[in-house]
C-alpha cells in the first residue's frame, strides 16, 4: 500500500524551524539542469494556469521559490526526499506555483478571504477540476491531483505565511516556509549558495520584486485589515531590507 503521507509531503515537521538542523553548513553551487521543474501533465496544466492569472513578476517569484525549495531540500535536508520526477517533487511544485494566486490582480479583491485562504480554496478546485483552468492557445491537459495531494497543496497555502514555533507543519509547508521568505527578506541564505542563488536570479529575474510584493502585501491589507499577512510585524520593513542596499537580493533587484 503506497504511504501517500509521504507521497505528497503530509509528514509533520516541528514548526520551529530551529529544531530540524540542516545536514551540511556548506551546500554547493547547482546548475539550473539540477532545478528543473517536473514536466507532468498536471505540472504542465497548472504552471500554465499559474502564468496565464498572476503578473510575470509574482510567476518568476514562484519559479525562483521552486528552484530555492529544491536546492536547500535536496542539498540541506536530504531526509525529505524530495527526489527528480517523484510525486513528492510533483506536489512542491504545484504549492510553489500556486501559492500566490490569491495575489492575481483578478481576484485580490473579489474575496474578503485573507489571499492564502482563498487561494487555497481556489487550488482545491483547479487541481482536480482541468476544466476550470482552460487557457486560450495551450492544448488542455487532461490531468487530476488525487485528493491528497491537493490537500496538501491546499494546506501549505493556507499557512505559507504562518511563520511560528509552535506545534507541527507539514513537511511541503517547510519547504514554502524555506524559499519564500529566502526569496522575500532573505532568510536561510546560509542554506544555498550564492552562485545557486545567481542561477536562479538569471533564469528567472526579479527586477523590483521586493518592491512588487510589499505593494501586494499594502494591497492586502488596505482591502482586508484583519488578514493573515497582517500579524507578520514589520514584514513590508524586511521585505523593503532585502532589495535595498546591503540586502541579500539587492544586486538583483
Amino acid at each position: 500500500m503506497t504511504d501517500t503521507t509521504i507521497l505528497y509531503g503530509l509528514t509533520a515537521l516541528p514548526a520551529d524551524q530551529a529544531l530540524q538542523r540542516p545536514r551540511t553548513g556548506s551546500p554547493c553551487a547547482m546548475e539550473m539542469s539540477s532545478l528543473q521543474p517536473p514536466r507532468t501533465a498536471l505540472a504542465t496544466r497548472v504552471a500554465a494556469y499559474a502564468k496565464s492569472k498572476l503578473d510575470p513578476d509574482t510567476y518568476r517569484h514562484s519559479q525562483r521559490v521552486y528552484s530555492y525549495g529544491c536546492a536547500i531540500a535536496r542539498q540541506c535536508f536530504p531526509e525529505f526526499g524530495l527526489a527528480p520526477d517523484s510525486a513528492l517533487e510533483e506536489t512542491w511544485f504545484l504549492t510553489a506555483m500556486l501559492h500566490d494566486i490569491g495575489t492575481s490582480a483578478e481576484f485580490l479583491t473579489n474575496t474578503r478571504l485573507s489571499f492564502e485562504f482563498w487561494g487555497a480554496f481556489h487550488a482545491l478546485q483547479i487541481l482536480q477540476r482541468p476544466d476550470l483552468t482552460a487557457v486560450p492557445g495551450a492544448a488542455q491537459q487532461e490531468s487530476v491531483a488525487p485528493q491528497e495531494q491537493a490537500e496538501s497543496v491546499a494546506e501549505a497555502i493556507i499557512r505559507h505565511q504562518d511563520i511560528q514555533d509552535k506545534g507541527s507543519i507539514t513537511l511541503i509547508t517547510r519547504l514554502i516556509h524555506l524559499g519564500t521568505l529566502l526569496d522575500n527578506i532573505g532568510a536561510g541564505a546560509e542554506l544555498v549558495h550564492p552562485q545557486t542563488i545567481d542561477n536562479v536570479v538569471r533564469q528567472y529575474p526579479r527586477p523590483g520584486w521586493s518592491g512588487c510584493f510589499k505593494h501586494t502585501v499594502h494591497r492586502e491589507k488596505d482591502f482586508k485589515p484583519y488578514a493573515m499577512v497582517s500579524r507578520i510585524e514589520g514584514f513590508e520593513e524586511l521585505i523593503e531590507k532585502n532589495g535595498a542596499a546591503g540586502g541579500l537580493m539587492a544586486k538583483y533587484d
